[in-house]
């Protein structure tokens, strides 16, 4: 993490940046790049799979089936929590967070 004195800098210089060129400092944006309801809605279905999975294997005693259930399900804990934190830190950086990011 940068000291405070350098984040202010950084984002002194950001703010130019998007004032001389917004099409350059947008090219370089990442929250153009990526689209946060796009990653929302991919990581809801992923829910939704691995939930039916430990379903369908626990009523279909599918040994299989629940195992990668269970291992989807503590990947997509492990997702929600890394995206959780990213998007801490970026509120903490002074940006808001990205629309749709919650």
């Amino acid at each position: 993490m940068l000291p405070d004195r350098e984040r202010h800098a950084l984002r002194e210089i950001e703010a130019e940046l998007r004032a001389s060129d917004p099409a350059f400092a947008a090219a370089f944006s990442g929250r153009k790049l990526r689209s946060p309801r796009r990653w929302s809605l991919l990581l809801v279905l992923c829910d939704v799979t691995a939930v039916a999975m430990l379903l369908v294997g626990l009523f279909a005693r599918d040994a299989a089936l629940v195992l990668w259930g269970t291992v989807s399900a503590g990947a997509l804990v492990a997702w929600h929590i890394a995206r959780a934190e990213s998007i801490r830190e970026s509120t903490e950086d002074g940006a808001a967070p990205a629309p749709g990011s919650r």
